[in-house]
């Protein structure tokens, strides 16, 4: 079976999340959130303990917003797999009582988590509150959550709802750079200080392979070894790429790899660059995000032949440069597994200069 893909976003659009970058990536329109008459059913479902009282704590999230927040809160709703990564690796995942994503979609679980990650957090149908096309915060209230763990891909609308009108208070992470990743880290870890030793562990084994990477890095400026250039595409179509421009989370990650961004000189932070642009650039890498490892989405084709031609990427027998397939978590997820795997990013662009791991 071959993969036909959808079209993909339009310039400017950032990754939705993990795998649907491959299939609902196409016309993510976040809306204002649900109806007021959600306002009654709240009041007569959702138990009047749903706001917690109690010890708390006052946090600075990464969009600037002070949020007070329960101290150590029992129930809590995870609405992004970036930020899923950090609750399970500080051992809260007892403390979930909803995650987004949608089981009624095609592909169900599939178009927000991979095989792995819906293993690993068990995440089920079950588990599912809807956040596509919009979020649905009336499920959300149902879960009597006392926290909500957030990015940016929930409107601010919504947000504002839950916040304002439900007094629920909700924590953005939106890290920019990877060192936000290890910020956002610390930021749960002052939430929870009952993990405060998971906590530790995790940000000193992050900051061990950010040392590591910058170690390399400056290596390779003293010994003069010229930086390649690379392409990180988390999707692609007939169109062209879609990538990162500058100043952007994945350019930061470009840059921690010692590489240039192709795309450092494209006017918005996503971007897709036309196939030609990219066959003229000629990077000397390409990184590919791909779902190949998921049967639904690419039944038995392999990551060379799910980016072929017929697949839709242009140009690709072309480009001349090495190119490298990675799960698509590895290039648009900004949470710890990404630093933790960046042994295996920074070989994929050194081969012959950093060992393989």
């Amino acid at each position: 079976m071959s993969l036909n893909p959808p079209q993909g976003p339009p310039s400017g659009l950032a990754p939705r999340r993990v795998v649907p970058l491959t299939l609902l990536v196409v016309g993510i329109v976040v809306s204002a959130g649900i109806a007021v008459a959600a306002t009654a059913i709240y009041i007569e479902l959702v138990p009047s303990n749903s706001h917690p009282s109690g010890p708390a704590v006052t946090v600075v999230d990464d969009l600037g917003r002070t949020v007070v927040a329960p101290l150590n809160p029992a129930r809590i709703v995870v609405l992004a797999p970036s930020v899923m990564d950090i609750v399970y690796r500080l051992g809260l995942r007892d403390r979930v009582v909803g995650v987004g994503c949608d089981a009624d979609l095609p592909g169900g679980l599939l178009n927000e988590y991979s095989p792995n990650q819906s293993s690993l957090w068990s995440i089920t149908p079950a588990s599912c509150i809807a956040d596509f096309p919009s979020l649905n915060v009336e499920e959300v209230l149902n879960s009597s959550p006392q926290l909500v763990l957030a990015t940016t891909i929930t409107s601010a609308a919504t947000v504002e709802q839950m916040s304002v009108t439900f007094h629920l208070p909700v924590v953005l992470l939106e890290p920019t750079t990877l060192q936000g990743i290890v910020s956002d880290v610390q930021l749960v870890g002052t939430i929870f200080p009952s993990v405060s030793t998971a906590t530790n562990q995790l940000v000193a084994a992050l900051d061990r392979q950010l040392v590591s990477a910058a170690d390399f890095d400056s290596n390779l400026s003293t010994n003069g070894v010229p930086l390649p250039t690379v392409l990180v595409t988390y999707y692609f179509d007939s169109g062209g790429y879609y990538t990162y421009g500058p100043d952007s989370f994945g350019e930061s990650l470009i840059n921690v790899l010692g590489a240039v961004n192709v795309a450092g000189s494209t006017p918005l932070i996503y971007y897709e660059l036309n196939g030609s642009a990219v066959l003229n650039d000629s990077p000397q890498v390409i990184i590919y995000g791909t779902s190949w490892n998921d049967p639904w989405l690419v039944a038995n084709e392999t990551p060379a032949q799910w980016a072929s031609p017929a697949s839709g990427a242009p140009y690709w027998a072309q480009l001349t440069g090495s190119k490298v397939a990675l799960d698509v978590t590895l290039v648009s997820e900004s949470d710890p597994t990404l630093i933790l795997a960046l042994p295996v990013l920074l070989h994929a662009v050194h081969p012959a200069l950093y060992p393989p791991t």
